[in-house]
């Protein structure tokens, strides 16, 4: 009797045991194969040092090291010594010029400042050495939002192909740049591109003349703005003082420049007004040089230090651009003077566009206008044409200046055209 009920009971042990693998399989055919994770696997290992890898001491290893691929291991060499490289050296926690170092037939990684820029082109300073380089292809413009990949004034790493020749292997962060909005034709701007004009300046130097060509308010007034938004020292240069002829009109017209606080410098390649107070203020840091073609920025160059002798020319007595000047300097180039200064020389421009700045937000670039914001009957004031606007009213007193109302107007009206 008692081995009956034995074989009872493992029959119905046996059947509960197939029903439950049965329902196992159903629900792997109904919810896929079970995927089980791989552990890596490790291998033992002799202490390593880890003093440059903090990040890696707050992981409890034990010894222990996971196996990884040659590429791997070496590419975290790479970065301990690059890391080695910035304690000793390098505390300011910017990428440090000297990955590399620079000798005549070094590798990849040799430091060099652009000089001159051309279409797909540049020449580049090294130890005193231009070398002309082509520029990486990997290195899209696109990708930043600007048509040109370097400018003068970058900071690069270049590699050596030839005897007076590299290639533009990448570009160190750029403390400043001077742009414009691009135009591919006359007249036609590109919102979401731009141009830049110069990059890593200290200094720009604001050059406008008082007559040939005639001076230009607005102009000064694009350039203050830009200098602003780019914490870039702003200094206005009125060249061709030797034209003046009612001396009262000029410093009615300057006056309120020189309120704001910026700079002022009068000079006359001519009579040579000026020129040594120019050739003390460029003898440090890295200036550029901006403004229409024909106002003497060659002129006062060459002023400052002969040897550089630039080219020059005069203005256009025909044409639509008739009493304007030139186009002698065709692309921006870098100049470095005796005494310890750099200066850029940019091509004339007729017109210099304020990108990024909706209209809206132009009054509070003119510092004289700020305090008056918020004071206007209504929030979304223009400063134009609504009743009871302050900075209306303020213009009209005389509280700030109606040359420069009359520059944010027009300003005003470009941007909104935009």
């Amino acid at each position: 009797m008692n081995n009956k009920n034995e074989l009872v009971q493992k029959y119905i042990t046996g059947t509960q045991k197939h029903i439950r693998k049965q329902q196992l399989r159903d629900a792997r055919r109904k919810n896929g194969p079970r995927v089980q994770e791989k552990k890596p696997r490790f291998k033992k290992v002799a202490p390593y040092e880890l003093d440059d890898w903090k990040e890696l001491e707050e992981l409890e290893f034990e010894n222990y090291e996971p196996i990884i691929s040659k590429d791997e291991r070496e590419r975290r060499r790479e970065i301990e010594k690059s890391l080695n490289g910035s304690a000793n050296g390098n505390s300011k926690g910017v990428a440090n010029p000297q990955i590399t170092e620079a000798t005549p037939n070094s590798s990849p990684g040799i430091s060099a400042l652009v000089v001159e820029v051309s279409s797909g082109m540049c020449r580049v300073e090294l130890d005193g050495e231009i070398i002309l380089c082509s520029i990486r292809g990997s290195l899209k413009a696109q990708e930043t939002g600007y048509t040109n990949v370097v400018a003068v004034g970058d900071q690069v790493l270049i590699s050596r192909n030839g005897d007076a020749q590299g290639i533009v292997e990448s570009i160190f962060p750029r403390r400043s740049v001077l742009s414009r909005p691009y135009s591919p034709d006359q007249g036609v701007m590109l919102a979401d591109l731009h141009q830049i004009v110069v990059a890593n300046v200290d200094r720009l130097l604001i050059v406008a003349s008082w007559r040939e060509p005639y001076l230009w308010p607005a102009l000064i007034d694009r350039y203050l703005i830009a200098a602003q938004r780019n914490n870039i020292e702003a200094v206005i240069c009125i060249n061709k003082v030797d034209l003046v002829e009612d001396q009262a009109e000029f410093e009615a017209t300057i006056q309120p420049y020189q309120a704001l606080g910026h700079p002022l410098i009068r000079t006359s390649t001519v009579t040579g007004a000026g020129i040594e107070e120019l050739r003390q203020l460029l003898d440090s840091e890295t200036s550029v040089l901006a403004g229409l073609s024909g106002v003497g920025k060659s002129s006062l160059l060459t002023a400052v230090q002969p040897s550089l002798n630039l080219k020059v020319s005069g203005v256009s007595d025909h044409g639509l651009f008739t009493g304007q000047g030139r186009h002698t300097t065709t692309q921006s180039s870098l100049w470095k003077l005796k005494n310890g200064g750099v200066v850029i020389d940019t091509p004339g421009v007729r017109t210099f566009g304020l990108a990024g700045i909706a209209p809206g937000e132009l009054a509070a670039w003119y510092p004289e206008m700020m305090p008056l914001l918020g004071k206007c009957r209504f929030n979304n004031c223009t400063h134009i044409a609504e009743p009871d606007c302050a900075i209306q009213a303020a213009a009209a007193n005389g509280e700030i200046s109606a040359l420069r109302y009359k520059n944010y107007t027009q300003i005003f009206e470009e941007l909104a055209s935009l």
